[in-house]
């Protein structure tokens, strides 16, 4: 290896260890609760009424952009980390190749978030450890783009199939939790699908026309799926699953239709235009749920952070303020 150049592996272990995270899977990064602050006293701590702690997410899940680096996936995480020091945050990172493997493969991929999820209560019913009632979990999620949606589909997807024939019987649990939707939900075009896959890509690589070809093949195949066999574009899916509601919960189990749920959109967005996002919030309105949207004038797709921080946040911390006011 040269002086002064490090592997791929050198590299990351050197951002998890930074980030205090873990991986548990491909693609997936768990940073564990720190313990409270010992300022507060016993009578604090384990008194509900005056903990400030019981206010708080205790799980924060965020699903990246497709393509996302780590790093900067880590920048919103060390937001949060600032604002809820206490809580896990799990990691999951959303790869081009998610979009081509099976529905298996998908599910198979994020059964460590599951386990995770499980082992703290959350599997989105009222069948869950008495013992947890003293600090039940409080579940902020943050997604990104159609990549990150689809991530949280499928994971959704995966916690009822882990509950098997017991979630007939159960209700979704009335869970403290809140879920912020960026850049999503936006239709599958053609023109679409070539700018997300290849949005990673320099514009001299020689990797963009495999890839165009690639996804012009898969796009097509997707087509003829759906007028011949009827099999509903996966795009579709996702937004129907943001929609629902019922006996099985949202597209978590754990959310209701008084879930309170965020997109934020912009007007400037080349690859989900702030008309998709508009049209499926006023539907989401039409069906109970409770949506709100934030729409900025003039940033680009997943990039509203980045140019207005505080509005941005601001409106994050909003949102779980109303999810702990609403309860």
């Amino acid at each position: 290896m040269a002086l002064g150049k490090s592997s791929p592996q050198i590299t990351l272990a050197s951002t998890l260890q930074r980030a205090g995270l873990v991986p548990i899977g491909n693609g997936i990064y768990l940073r564990r609760e720190i313990p409270p602050s010992k300022s507060f006293s016993d009578a604090t701590i384990y008194t509900k009424s005056f903990n400030p702690l019981l206010r708080e997410p205790n799980i924060i899940l965020v699903f990246g952009w497709m393509g996302a680096k780590l790093p900067h996936i880590l920048k919103y995480t060390k937001v949060y980390e600032d604002m809820y020091p206490n809580a896990t945050q799990i990691i999951v990172q959303s790869e081009p190749h998610f979009f081509w493997s099976s529905k298996r493969t998908r599910m198979n991929n994020l059964v460590p978030v599951a386990e995770v999820l499980e082992a703290h209560g959350c599997n989105g019913t009222r069948q869950e450890s008495p013992s947890r009632d003293d600090n039940p979990p409080r579940i902020l999620v943050h997604s990104f783009s159609n990549g990150g949606g689809l991530q949280m589909y499928t994971l959704g997807n995966l916690l009822r199939a882990r509950l098997g024939s017991s979630s007939s019987s159960c209700r979704p649990s009335s869970r403290l939790s809140a879920v912020v939707i960026d850049s999503c939900p936006g239709n599958a075009s053609f023109r679409g699908a070539i700018q997300a896959f290849t949005a990673a890509l320099p514009k001299n690589s020689p990797l963009r026309i495999p890839v165009i070809i690639f996804i012009t093949l898969l796009y097509g195949f997707g087509i003829i799926r759906h007028r011949i066999f009827g099999v509903q574009p996966i795009f579709e899916r996702l937004k129907e699953a943001l929609l629902r509601k019922g006996p099985e919960g949202g597209i978590l189990p754990w959310m209701t239709e008084k879930t309170p749920r965020m997109y934020i959109c912009s007007k400037k967005d080349e690859l989900t235009p702030v008309e998709q996002i508009e049209e499926h919030v006023k539907e989401a309105k039409y069906r109970g749920l409770n949506a709100q949207i934030v729409v900025y004038e003039d940033t680009p797709h997943v990039g509203h952070a980045r140019r207005y921080p505080e509005q941005y946040w601001g409106a994050v911390k909003d949102l779980w303020t109303q999810a702990v006011e609403g309860q």
